[in-house]
């Protein structure tokens, strides 16, 4: 499993940025995004044009003359990349919206952020944003690039922005106006600020159970929760914003924690499900790969580039999730009592986690949801997690409780235990008794169908065998006899070959048929297996005819096979040579088939039909004919294991018919 998991992660890792990323289509530059009045909020999607600067040396004017620019159909989502990239938007509003507007840049990690708008006297204005130019040259102070947005009059106005970043390449652009990004940004602080809020107050909750329980899950988890806090502050653009700090330290803090934390996580993780008890070596296992890891990941995001180390830390994650929920949905089906807590306040949080990686790398477009999926699951995890801690210092006060009270009443619960315990051995006795009586009579009846079968197999077999040896030597002796009596000898020896080989037929279908083997199922056309069953036969003798089969069937078609042959020959055998036998198949409305043999034989008397599809079973009509008693046997099983039935209706002297209903829609 984990040579399969490392395989999988180094082809993700081999895999192009681009390849996961939203890809621009080569297709005219897209219209326009038109400001219509009444609007306080405009998304660019659909909008924007893009252009790839490979070397990053392209300056404005070489950039608008670019031939190369193509069009984005959705939000920009490139995942990591080292390409410059230009993005155009043109904007046209109506006469009645209003002219001053705010340009929101999501994804506050962008390193250098540059737009280009025109002046009035023609010129080209530069302003910069991202963490590599401080907060004080931004249009405004926050934590995303917000840039001010004039459109005077109602002619076109196009803005280009330049994109360099180290870390994911993806944003939104959208168009605020003033006071509707106010209010939006009081919301978000309310929202923001409540979530940070249950932070401390959960991680100072862990930190006074930990001082007071020692407990080592909680003491790993208070650097858990800690470190993810921190990814948070960084991830939403807080720290950057609240310290004066550039992008290089900021990469180097949000390395190691994207990186560090693996190791956290895993050893938390696998302390909160208890692994070292019950799967010790997949314990140890997962510690040493996520520690490998960690160390690896930190090495090359401060060695060779960010990306060289974020990337795998963040597929790796991905892949740990999956092999985390796996390990605790298999404990959980076990019974494993700390799985039950790990799905439930970790499933969340992984999901929020994954969601949040796959928006990172580019494989999902980002949105309102994949961009807080993380802070989402967080919070859902910190409060259930509290409830948790909250219910296990309830659960040890009870405990204590329960064992003051079960100290008190010891012996009389020791004398109840050991009266049960007695009355348990000896009602295991007795079963083990009916248990040995049983297979006794299975043996027994085992032995006495083994006896049978051998008796009947020597006995059928001894007559085909010497009519074959007799015709053999009769053809050596008269080598020069007349070509028809040669031709009938070697017919002799043809129908005792087929009489051996039906016969081998049933002996080896018999042991599938009664449950030893599961069914060959697959998919089989139905009319085939008719056409193919008329050509067995004599086409004045039988008269195959079907109608309004389903197209597919899923059974073992051999099964059904051996079963219609046997069909077919005892209704043959039991039926005068210039009679017809006919075989008919019907569709049925829920794909399945009803299949009927009919015959204009001696007919089957009353009392021999509840005991006709029996083992070994032949009637009066059968006697000094060749047969085992298996045929109609194994019609009846194979027709069970499909799911369906089998009856029969005969009248002495008019014939019998065989009816086969096999229901559709098998799984």
């Amino acid at each position: 499993m984990w040579r399969g998991l490392f395989i999988l992660l180094l082809w993700l890792l081999a895999q192009p940025g681009a390849a996961w990323a939203q890809a621009p289509v080569q297709m005219p530059l897209p219209a326009p995004l038109k400001v219509l009045a009444g609007a306080t909020r405009v998304e660019s999607a659909g909008h924007l044009a893009m252009l790839k600067d490979v070397n990053g040396q392209l300056t404005l004017a070489q950039a608008m003359q670019s031939d190369d620019w193509q069009a984005l159909p959705g939000e920009m989502n490139l995942g990591f990349t080292q390409t410059a990239i230009w993005l155009r938007l043109d904007l046209e509003r109506d006469a009645a919206a209003p002219a001053d507007w705010l340009l929101e840049v999501t994804n506050p990690h962008h390193d250098d952020l540059r737009l280009y708008s025109a002046e009035p006297d023609g010129s080209w204005r530069e302003r910069r944003a991202g963490e590599d130019a401080p907060h004080s040259a931004h249009d405004m102070d926050y934590r995303q690039a917000v840039f001010k947005i004039a459109l005077p009059n109602t002619e076109r106005h196009t803005l280009w922005l330049r994109f360099v970043s180290r870390n994911s390449v993806s944003a939104q652009l959208v168009l605020w106006q003033p006071e509707a990004f106010l209010h939006g940004v009081q919301i978000e602080s309310l929202l923001y600020g409540l979530m940070f809020g249950i932070f401390t107050a959960v991680l100072l909750s862990h930190l006074f159970f930990w001082r007071w329980t020692r407990e080592p899950v909680v003491g790993w988890y208070l650097i858990y929760a800690g470190s993810n806090m921190l990814s948070v502050g960084f991830t939403m653009g807080y720290i950057q914003q609240i310290l004066p700090v550039t992008s290089a330290p900021v990469d180097v803090a949000v390395a190691i924690l994207i990186c560090g934390v693996l190791w956290v996580a895993t050893k938390f993780s696998t302390l909160q499900l208890d692994l070292a008890r019950v799967m010790p070596r997949t314990e140890r296992l997962l510690l040493r790969v996520s520690g490998g890891m960690s160390v690896v990941c930190i090495a090359l995001a401060l060695g060779v580039r960010y990306s060289a180390g974020v990337v795998p830390a963040q597929l790796y994650s991905i892949v740990l999730v999956v092999v985390l929920l796996a390990i605790a949905l298999l404990l959980w089906w076990r019974g494993h009592a700390p799985a039950k807590l790990f799905l439930l306040a970790f499933g969340v949080l992984m999901v929020g986690i994954f969601w949040r990686y796959l928006r990172t790398l580019g494989f999902i477009a980002p949105s309102a949801w994949t961009d807080n999926s993380y802070q989402v699951g967080y919070v859902v995890h910190m409060v259930i997690m509290s409830l948790a801690i909250t219910g296990h210092y309830n659960q040890m006060k009870r405990d204590k409780l329960a064992a003051q009270a079960a100290l008190s009443e010891s012996l009389e619960k020791q004398v109840a235990e050991r009266t049960v315990t007695l009355l348990d051995e000896i009602a295991h006795r007795k079963k083990q008794e009916i248990d040995t009586q049983r297979a006794l009579d299975v043996e027994v009846k085992a032995r006495l169908e083994q006896e049978n079968f051998v008796s009947m197999v020597s006995h059928e077999f001894r007559t085909p065998l010497a009519i074959i040896n007799t015709v053999t030597q009769q053809l050596a002796r008269q080598l020069d006899a007349p070509p028809e009596k040669s031709l009938q000898r070697c017919t002799n020896i043809r129908e005792a070959t087929k009489r051996m080989t039906d016969m081998m037929d049933g002996f080896l279908a018999l042991d599938r048929a009664g449950g030893a083997l599961r069914l060959n199922r697959g998919t089989f056309d139905p009319s085939q297996l008719f056409n193919a069953l008329a050509a067995e036969w004599d086409t004045e003798r039988v008269q195959v005819s079907y109608d309004n089969l389903p197209l597919s069937y899923l059974g073992d078609v051999a099964l059904l096979r051996v079963a219609l042959r046997n069909l077919m020959t005892n209704a043959m055998r039991h039926s005068p040579a210039d009679s017809l036998v006919r075989l008919n198949a019907l569709g049925t409305p829920d794909g399945g088939m009803e299949i009927s043999v009919t015959d204009e034989g001696v007919g089957i008397a009353e009392d021999e039909l509840p005991k006709l599809f029996q083992k070994y079973f032949r009637g009066r009509a059968a006697q000094g004919q060749p047969g085992a008693g298996l045929g109609l046997y194994l019609v009846e099983s194979i027709t069970v294991l499909h799911g369906g039935t089998v009856q029969v209706d005969s009248t002495i002297k008019k014939g019998s018919r065989f009816v086969m209903r096999l229901p559709g829609h098998q799984e």
